[in-house]
């Protein structure tokens, strides 16, 4: 055999299994959750057993939310995957980029018209310059968990954590939280009541509960010195500033990771093993608890915010169609499978993940009880601007964070930097 015809027939072969099958490349990224992870896998197998005919080939690969070098090689190289799982609030940057292709004519195919099918702020994280670049599945919300016997044996009231009595004051909650922090003889951090910046204590979280706004559409600008955004990482700078941000970072390292992402293994996390008496973060954490500490007794309220304002915040995920797929038809068929109702509410019941479908967002009955509180935050839960510089603003504000819980910046000069390297990026995109 020739060379030539020794590459045609290798490619054929990376595409058509055995006895005609098609093959479909599924990939997502190395930060997905676990839980999530099995329930794609179910969900995949579901799919290979109805149509033998189209097999998914399912593959972890680098990457996280905003990082998605591994994703843009292999499309440039033609070795991209069918199907990839993207984060939602970066589609329009992808879209942007020329990366992702546009489903319009799939969906226009079909007849179908899923605009109002979907909840209204994941179908618009999903929409790039009015074409359809994705499907939405899975949602989430965040709010503050509270480990109930430290506080008891620091002597607070719990009534202060009633969800009925709203969100609590900053001043109330940072009160409280510095009435649990502990030190060794060295003057070292043991235990900490509160660090606003672990897990999902992102500038957005505290940006939003400040009442700020990210994004000005009808200027089509990035407002990270919106007042409320400052307000918020004014919060997490004199937050720092009080602990000692060294001091503080020191702890940090030690129980977690700094800034923020714990790569600490699930059993070990700081609000587990009591080093943190609250924490900030989403419903993932409820069966984290059930597995590790189920006997751990604690409660959930809202993020602490001024005048009483309830706030929190979803992401979530999306099914794309990289450029270069090579089996497009059917990697749809598979992307509408698992975004259907079918397929939302079998991962919802594996993942705990919220769908992202109208029809099934209300359904209590698909979760256990302790997610009531998390679901009854969706019709408040604001989301991340769906910009085509989406990723690059979250990694800018992510890099104002990490100067702010320093102190080697002030909020406002850390936020107008932002605003000062996006902003100008933003302008090449026009509507």
């Amino acid at each position: 055999m020739n060379r030539a015809l020794l590459l045609v027939v290798c490619c054929c072969l990376n595409n058509v299994g055995a006895f005609g099958q098609t093959q479909i490349k599924f990939w997502y990224g190395s930060s997905t959750d676990p839980r999530e992870e099995k329930g794609y896998q179910q969900l995949v197998t579901e799919f290979n057993q109805r149509d033998p005919k189209v097999q998914i080939r399912i593959e972890k690969v680098p990457g996280t939310e905003t990082d998605a070098a591994k994703l843009m090689t292999a499309v440039r190289s033609g070795a991209g995957p069918d199907v990839y799982l993207l984060d939602r609030f970066t589609v329009a940057q992808r879209a942007a980029s020329g990366l992702l292709k546009d489903l319009g004519p799939y969906l226009k195919k079909e007849g179908k018209e899923l605009s109002q099918d979907y909840l209204d702020f994941a179908w618009k994280e999903v929409i790039y310059a009015d074409k359809v670049f994705g499907l939405p599945i899975g949602t989430d919300t965040r709010a503050l968990f509270y480990n109930k016997k430290m506080l008891r044996d620091a002597g607070i009231d719990l009534a202060d954590f009633d969800p009925a009595k709203g969100p609590m004051s900053p001043e109330r909650f940072k009160e409280i939280a510095f009435k649990l922090n502990k030190t060794d003889a060295s003057g070292a951090y043991t235990q900490l009541g509160f660090v606003p910046w672990l897990e999902q204590g992102w500038g957005y979280s505290w940006g939003y509960a400040f009442g700020g706004e990210f994004f000005d559409p009808a200027q089509n600008k990035v407002t990270p010195t919106n007042p409320g955004v400052v307000a918020g990482y004014d919060f997490l700078y004199n937050w720092a500033k009080d602990l000692g941000p060294e001091k503080a970072r020191t702890f940090v390292d030690t129980y977690w990771q700094w800034p923020s992402v714990g790569t600490l293994p699930e059993e070990q996390e700081p609000f587990l093993t009591g080093k943190v008496a609250m924490l900030l973060t989403g419903q993932w954490q409820l069966p984290i608890i059930k597995k590790y500490t189920p006997n751990l007794e604690y409660g959930v309220t809202y993020i602490p915010a001024p005048n009483g304002l309830k706030s929190s915040w979803s992401g979530g995920w999306s099914l794309v169609i990289p450029q270069g797929a090579k089996n497009p038809d059917a990697a749809f068929q598979f992307i509408r499978f698992i975004t259907g109702a079918q397929g939302q509410e079998e991962l919802a019941k594996v993942s705990g993940m919220f769908p992202t479908l109208k029809s099934l967002a209300g359904r209590k009955d698909l979760f256990p009880p302790e997610y009531e509180f998390f679901l009854s935050l969706l019709p408040v839960a604001q989301s991340r601007p769906p910009l085509p510089v989406g990723a690059l603003y979250w990694d800018k504000l992510k890099d104002a964070e990490e100067a702010v819980i320093t102190n080697s910046k002030k909020s406002q000069d850390a936020l107008q930097a932002v605003a000062a390297e996006v902003q100008p990026q933003l302008d090449h995109f026009k509507k």
